[in-house]
């Protein structure tokens, strides 16, 4: 019968008979099994779940799959639930650990790779359809974006290793993150070696599924389906990374503002893509309490030659790719180009001689999203050119906006201050601005002269090579030359030193409630000795774990740290017992690194306050009565 006849299952059914027909279909499940499988080696010869953000990510997803309620309790900071940070993307990873069963020291590895995997494959499906909309190969424009977005690395970590003399095993990887002083320069290749399962890492896949979407509404008008789906993950990414939500769904809402259809249709699917997305998401919304305290404007800019090395170093491969696009319009309407730049140049230069601030790198930014603004109207029926003029002015203001104003968080009033704003924004221009260009080069190359196209084809080639050296040296480094077994357990690096840990680990998991309280030794963020390694790994509470990430998230953690050394030191079980029952502790845990953090003097009174409960290779577990 005709597909309009069917139930709804029925489509659905006809639908996915479709796909499983196409070759499309299986292009794209190849896609993800490669990335898949290539990740998963690269992570199982670096899998340690220890270091930079891995506890915080793991005690999220342990806390979460053993979780009754939303908001889920906080692993760090017993007592209180964790109502002022994102976890949806979280609770994802959680998800696929309780879907498969498997260890969570080895399902976050897994998880890993998986977001991995969905990113590379919505970014070739991306590819693919914006290149065979400007009658290019489509799999070549897929393969090409996959390798801009998800495997190049910036040109800093070309110059870290033109300088290196050393083993390549010793190549410093990680510098290519720390490009601005005082910020942080993730992109996607780095945030995936680093290890970190963190709220922009997980948040890729889904924005580019609503950039894909974007395209697909400047094709043809955003559907009701289509713009339901839309407004969910948009939603969706207010709650798995919130710094997504404005970008994204800004960008959603220009692509329905110029897309095909009436006023009227365009307006009632803005509106609903704002509206049903906070729908979706109300849960999340009725207890999150952002730590963020409003806007801070930033006072010490960088002058415009190192602002624009800065940038050179961080997004320039994008950033001469994307120029195709300019380029082309500069060739076909250069009084329009100068008008536009000339007046935002000119506006900078007369505020910052007014004012003192060094206004120029803005200026050039906002020259740029400015042209890009004026093509996207210009063009907005002709999807793929507008396309490239959407993202390449969303990749420019995410550029633009940290060079004015900074989110203040915890670090606020300090060196800091803009960090998080810089990180986070120019994470999504990375994206943004490597989709413009490779849409620029399927669109806009064509357009140039001879000369310059072969000049520019020439340059890109030349910047590409130099992308591909983190590819290439930043793995090789990160696990030792791939040295060793492979594994994918993340709790290696605790088993070579405190074996009885991971068993007191494995215990807790399967005999303690979920809403249980562990006292465990505490220690500063970071700790390479692996404090909060209790809490991390099983999901349950302690006092305090890592104490900068418990402020970060809007709490205050008092005096509970000199508490846990009270606690400790305790000379007999009358002196330790208030304090026990203040915090409602369960269970006690003794190991190796709580003896070499307070002694084993007082270690008796355990004794006399509970049960014991587990006791292996030197650690031991107490259930306090």
């Amino acid at each position: 019968p005709p597909a309009s006849r069917l139930p709804p299952v029925g489509r659905v059914a006809r639908a996915l008979g479709g796909s499983l027909r196409s070759r499309e279909f299986w292009v794209a499940e190849a896609v993800f099994l490669l990335a898949f499988t290539a990740m998963a080696l690269v992570i199982a010869h670096a899998p340690d779940v220890w270091g930079t953000e891995k506890p915080m990510d793991m005690a999220l997803i342990n806390a979460l799959a053993d979780g009754r309620d939303f908001p889920p309790r906080d692993p760090w900071l017993s007592g209180t639930d964790l109502d002022g940070y994102y976890y949806l993307g979280h609770w994802l990873a959680a998800l696929l650990l309780m879907g498969t069963g498997v260890e969570p020291t080895v399902g976050y590895n897994l998880a890993l790779a998986a977001f991995f995997a969905l990113a590379a494959s919505a970014a070739y499906g991306l590819g693919a359809a914006l290149a065979g909309l400007a009658d290019r190969r489509a799999a070549l424009g897929g393969l090409a974006l996959v390798a801009v977005v998800m495997v190049a690395g910036n040109l800093a970590a070309a110059l870290e290793l033109a300088r290196h003399d050393g083993p390549l095993t010793q190549f410093p990887w990680f510098q290519a993150s720390r490009v601005v002083p005082d910020t942080i320069n993730e992109f996607p290749a780095f945030s995936w070696l680093l290890g970190d399962l963190h709220a922009h890492l997980m948040a890729v896949p889904y924005t580019l599924l609503a950039l894909a979407l974007a395209l697909q509404w400047l094709l043809r008008g955003p559907q009701t389906a289509g713009v339901v789906i839309g407004a969910v993950v948009c939603g969706c990414l207010y709650a798995i990374n919130s710094w997504s939500y404005p970008v994204t769904c800004g960008l959603l809402l220009a692509a329905t503002a110029v897309a095909p259809g009436s006023r009227r249709d365009r307006a009632i699917h803005g509106l609903a893509l704002i509206g049903v997305g906070l729908v979706a998401i109300l849960p999340f919304l009725l207890h999150f309490d952002a730590p963020a305290s409003g806007l801070g404007l930033v006072e010490n800019r960088r002058t415009l030659p190192e602002a624009g090395r800065d940038a050179i170093l961080t997004v320039g491969l994008a950033l001469w790719l994307v120029a195709a696009a300019y380029l082309a319009v500069a060739t076909a309407q250069p009084r329009r180009v100068l008008l536009v730049a000339g007046a935002a140049i000119v506006a900078a230069v007369a505020v910052g001689a007014l004012t003192g601030a060094r206004l120029g790198w803005p200026a050039l930014l906002l020259a740029a999203a400015g042209l890009a603004a004026w093509q996207l109207l210009r063009t907005h029926r002709r999807a793929p050119e507008a396309f490239v003029w959407l993202t390449a002015f969303g990749g420019f203001t995410c550029l633009l906006l940290p060079e004015l104003f900074f989110v203040r968080d915890a670090f606020a009033g300090g060196p800091l201050e803009r960090m998080n704003t810089v990180f986070k924004l120019g994470y999504q221009a990375w994206l943004l601005l490597g989709i413009a260009g490779v849409g620029a080069f399927a669109v806009h190359l064509p357009a140039l002269p001879r000369g310059l196209r072969l000049g520019w084809a020439a340059g890109a080639a030349s910047l590409a090579v130099a992308s591909a050296a983190f590819a290439l040296a930043g793995p090789y480094a990160r696990t030792s030359g791939f040295a060793g077994p492979a594994r994918l357990d993340g709790l290696g690096w605790l088993a070579a030193g405190a074996p009885g840990d991971v068993g007191a680990i494995d215990w807790l998991r399967r005999h303690a409630d979920p809403a249980a309280v562990v006292l465990e030794t505490a220690g500063d963020d970071y700790s390479p000795a692996g404090h909060a390694r209790i809490s991390t790994f099983t999901g349950r509470s302690t006092l305090i774990g890592w104490a900068g990430h418990v402020l970060q998230w809007g709490e205050d953690p008092g005096n509970r740290r000199s508490d846990v050394t009270e606690l400790y030191r305790a000379p007999d079980a009358a002196a330790a017992r208030p304090l026990l029952e203040s915090y409602g502790v369960d269970y006690v845990v003794v190991g190796p690194l709580e003896r070499g953090d307070h002694g084993a003097d007082g270690e008796g009174k355990w004794d006399e306050l509970g049960d014991r409960v587990f006791e292996r290779a030197g650690t031991t577990i107490w259930r306090v009565d």
